[in-house]
């Protein structure tokens, strides 16, 4: 036995200077015991075997977290809400059954109207404006979402590569040690050739110890947490909600900016048909002043009929100089929904006078609700927030991950990534939550109260589905009615202006007389041609109250 020595060894680990492979077959390793002694140990690569042990058992149960039912409810699909039968408004019986045609695109519903122009013009809607833009980033940001609520399902390795200087404390608890036992290795390990093995000295002569030393570390870090209770799945179950909530989204704003944009369409075509009543009428105004001061000069009238002439034809000029404006307004509008500076769109003047009214039959009350993206979208951020429930329950349950590193350490830059360098850990880990202050439960509390915020919401969406529906149909109808008596009263008016025009050329009437006719004919003119833009519009707001299909 030779004598114990004291020896001097950092808080980082020793490494033996190996020898030639031809001399020693085997790996050594210092270990540093509680006590202070250094022990030499045969390890014949039992670490490499033991962390390959602990990643196949890991791997095991990774593979049968899949069999394990997450925590928290499962989606059972939207609350029952109460659908009616029929529409209580019901479809006008000279409307037919339309069936889209099946090589047109299913979201072209505009393509009903058979107007090349609105084709036109809802196809640069879509490819350009800024809302649709919006909405089909937003779907790239939650598939984004998506990707990373399941990236937790992998594990995590990172690195963090260091090197750095240290000066240790000599008063610390392990910097004296003693060497335990003899040298078994001879000359091998210092001591000369003629040192009998009990005698030889050990000798540490790649790394002095030293107080001060250099470090060069190259890590690999693991972290894994094995899904056993479902938290990540529940994750992944809220953000692909999400993501299909966004393309509900998506559908439902080309739905209203499709429809924004036919509305505004036929309102600046209403315009142009009332623009064109009130052009016409400035002429006729016209052509009755020149007469009225025709027979003013011949003595025949007074200066009363010129008066009034006059001034119903500046009404009517002011009229159209209102309306022009209006329609200004509603062209810039139409060009911001298109994606063109206002500056730079013009619609040529166009009359409703070639417009056909489609027929767009409502269908089943049942089947509204798997039409409306809107619907579709309030469903599915209550299955997101279902989902967010299970998460909450989550946490009262353990976190087991698989921690581990490896990599290499070596005091010298050059043998950093000598195998003899090489470092690892790797074990279990877990954490139960035992004392939260009640923050567990109020998560739970507040994830429950936003579900059945959302279940309120679906519902309150169905309502207003049906709402706008009914209102469309109503408006339909009472508009048919309405457009059919103005027909009617525009029918009667320009009878009664021709009869009026002729007692006071044969002067049996007063001009007063023919003032008035026109003025009733311009009115009910007028009305007309707003009531067919109306009723254009409220076929827009039907399909769209239908979720632009049927």
């Amino acid at each position: 036995m030779c004598p114990s020595r004291e020896i001097r060894t950092p808080a980082r680990r020793s490494r033996i200077k190996p020898a030639p492979a031809s001399h020693l077959n085997l790996h050594l390793n210092l270990h540093l015991n509680p006590l202070g002694k250094i022990e030499i140990r045969n390890q014949k690569f039992e670490g490499a075997r033991a962390c390959v042990a602990v990643l196949a058992f890991f791997m095991a149960c990774a593979s049968a977290v899949g069999g394990i039912p997450a925590v928290g409810p499962d989606y059972k699909g939207p609350p029952a809400v109460d659908v009616p039968a029929e529409y209580k408004n019901t479809v006008p019986p000279e409307w037919k059954k339309a069936e889209p045609s099946d090589s047109e695109a299913r979201g072209n519903w505009w393509r009903v109207f058979k107007d090349p122009v609105l084709d036109r013009i809802e196809t640069q809607a879509v490819a350009a404006n800024q809302d649709i833009a919006l909405a089909v980033d937003r779907i790239g940001e939650v598939r984004a979402q998506v990707r990373v609520a399941a990236a937790d399902f992998f594990p995590n390795i990172d690195t963090e590569p260091g090197a750095v200087r240290e000066r240790l404390t000599d008063t610390g608890p392990f910097q004296r040690g003693e060497l335990l036992g003899n040298n078994p290795f001879g000359s091998l390990l210092g001591g000369g050739a003629a040192s009998p093995a009990s005698n030889a000295p050990l000798i540490l002569d790649t790394q002095p110890l030293s107080r001060t030393y250099n470090a060069f570390q190259f890590p690999l870090d693991l972290n894994w947490e094995l899904d056993l209770f479902g938290r990540v799945r529940r994750n992944r179950e809220a953000a692909h909600a999400n993501a299909q909530a966004a393309l509900a989204d998506l559908n439902n704003t080309l739905l209203s900016v499709t429809a924004n944009v036919a509305e505004t369409y036929y309102d600046i075509r209403a315009l142009d048909a009332e623009i064109g009543v009130l052009e016409r009428t400035t002429a006729t105004r016209q052509d009755g002043l020149r007469i009225a001061q025709e027979r003013l000069h011949a003595g025949v009238t007074s200066s009363l009929d010129v008066a009034r002439a006059t001034a119903d034809l500046a009404e009517d000029q002011a009229d159209l100089f209102a309306v022009q404006r209006s329609r200004d307004e509603m062209e810039n509008a139409l060009a911001t929904l298109l994606g063109y500076p206002a500056s730079d769109f013009h619609l040529t003047r166009r009359a409703l006078t070639d417009t056909r009214m489609p027929n767009i039959p409502p269908g089943l009350p049942s089947t509204l609700l798997e039409r409306r993206p809107d619907v579709a979208e309030a469903e599915r951020q209550l299955a997101a927030a279902n989902a967010r429930i299970g998460v909450a329950v989550a946490a009262f349950f353990p976190v087991i991950r698989l921690t581990g590193a490896a990599g290499f350490e070596s005091a010298d830059a050059g043998d950093l990534f000598e195998w003899e360098s090489r470092i690892w850990q790797i074990g279990p880990s877990i954490t139960l939550p035992i004392f939260e202050g009640g923050r567990n439960a109020a998560n739970l509390r507040a994830a429950q109260a936003r579900y059945r915020e959302q279940v309120d919401t679906y519902r309150q969406q169905v309502l207003v589905a049906f709402q706008d529906v009914e209102n469309a149909l109503a408006d339909l109808h009472t508009l048919s009615d309405q457009s059919d008596a103005q027909e009617r009263a525009v029918a009667a008016a320009v009878q009664a202006l021709q009869l009026s025009q002729d007692q006071y050329t044969k002067g049996a009437s007063n001009f007063l007389d023919v003032l008035d006719a026109e003025r009733t004919l311009l009115a009910d003119e007028r009305t007309s041609v707003q009531l067919l833009g109306q009723r254009l519009q409220a076929t827009v707001l039907l399909i769209k109250a239908l979720g632009g299909t049927w």
